[in-house]
């Protein structure tokens, strides 16, 4: 999406970098890396400006679980976090947006990343959920060979599951404030939005 959103922009091009978070953070602060694309948050506008509207919005509002969960009937009757307490909740090693909005009362299995904790959710059954956006999980159950067994419900006592994700550029970029008039200006342009919303739906 940051690529498509840079090829309605002239002279421009956006490569990729795949680091670990805290790294990604310290090199747009340090003007190491030009940009990133996450949460506009109060600390991270310090060191970058950021797109007036979020590029997309991920939905954390979704239980992920296996077909073969001996809890299924539970996972999916439930109507608030209290009545899973008798679950393990799978979640992502660092993970600050999990540590805030999953009640600590429930037994947590961490994985190191998406990947390691679809294999800890489908394959060792270590635990018998996750909470995660669908497109994120249909999109690593299809690479890993899970997708039939793949469950996936929406449900509405997840607080702050609508989470935007806006472009940033560096402050150290001199540019900085020009590249995002730029990006404002691509990201209101219909043809763009047209591309976004298809791109988004495929993974769907």
């Amino acid at each position: 999406m940051v690529r498509l959103t840079f090829s309605f922009i002239p002279g421009y091009t956006a490569e990729h970098l795949v680091v670990p978070w805290a790294r990604a953070q310290y090199n747009v602060r340090l003007g190491l890396a030009d940009g990133l694309l996450t949460y506009p948050s109060e600390e991270r506008k310090e060191y970058a400006v950021f797109a007036e509207k979020p590029l997309f919005t991920q939905d954390f509002g979704q239980l992920i679980y296996s077909a073969d969960n001996p809890n299924i009937a539970l996972i999916e009757s439930a109507t608030s976090f209290s009545d899973l307490s008798s679950l393990t909740v799978i979640v992502e090693n660092g993970s600050q947006w999990e540590e805030d909005n999953i009640p600590g009362y429930l037994e947590r299995e961490r994985g190191r990343d998406m990947k390691a904790m679809m294999h800890l959710l489908m394959l060792r059954e270590a635990g018998d959920f996750m909470v995660q956006p669908a497109e994120d999980a249909r999109f690593i159950a299809q690479e890993l060979g899970y997708s039939k067994k793949l469950k996936i419900r929406k449900v509405d006592f997840i607080p702050n599951s609508r989470i935007p994700f806006h472009i940033g550029v560096s402050r150290q970029l001199p540019s900085a404030v020009d590249v995002i008039k730029q990006v404002d200006a691509a990201m209101r342009n219909p043809e763009f939005q047209s591309q976004r919303n298809s791109l988004i739906e495929s993974y769907r």
